[in-house]
């Protein structure tokens, strides 16, 4: 009789702590996130403030580790609550962002995943592939859309000595181009023009 009575005891123990930890899980909602600039910011609400003690917010970079970049100890408030967290981190790939939530019962529990990207803007700038260059000239820019644009090279009197339309693809170009006999030894400036963006650059004839 004992034994039966020490087995139901037990039956109802972990019963209750079911029932706790479902009551637990009940009080959050709203997790959410956004990027601005280098800033990821993580958002939640808490309907039932009171049963909260601490949220770790957790952050997983390579897909599969998630790392503990911060602690928020749960306010007084008894009723519903707002919390935020900023994450200063500025890279182009995914980061998951999720919530280890301690109530005061000593039960924990994880949010669903956020996951954030930021928006890399691409740098429109021509680079110079050969400085100094000798017979030919390579560099590449980055154009916002597929368009013709012009190209000129002037020496540092101001003179254009090419002038030539090429065309541009969305994204990254690459381009190479003649030096002939016209090109003296010495500096140059190189300038992509289109309705968008204009573009300069110096490069070194040799």
């Amino acid at each position: 009789m004992k034994k039966y009575y020490t087995l139901c005891l037990l039956i109802l123990l972990i019963a209750a702590q079911k029932i706790n930890g479902q009551l637990d899980m009940a009080f959050i909602s709203n997790f959410s996130g956004s990027c601005e600039n280098s800033i990821n910011r993580l958002t939640w609400t808490i309907s039932n403030n009171k049963g909260a003690n601490r949220f770790e917010v957790e952050r997983c970079i390579n897909g599969k580790d998630f790392e503990s970049i911060g602690v928020l100890n749960a306010t007084d408030k008894f009723a519903t609550e707002s919390y935020a967290y900023s994450d200063s981190i500025n890279i182009p790939d995914k980061i998951m962002y999720r919530l280890r939530i301690v109530s005061k019962n000593h039960h924990s529990f994880y949010s669903r995943i956020v996951i954030l990207q930021h928006k890399i803007a691409p740098d429109y700038k021509i680079t110079i592939m050969t400085n100094p260059a000798s017979d030919r000239l390579s560099f590449n820019y980055t154009s916002k859309k597929a368009d013709q644009a012009e190209l000129k090279i002037y020496d540092l009197s101001g003179s254009a000595v090419l002038r030539q339309r090429i065309n541009s693809v969305k994204g990254n170009n690459f381009i190479t181009i003649p030096l002939n006999s016209g090109f003296m030894p010495g500096f140059y400036v190189i300038e992509i023009n289109n309705a968008i963006l204009r573009l300069t650059s110096v490069f070194i004839k040799q």
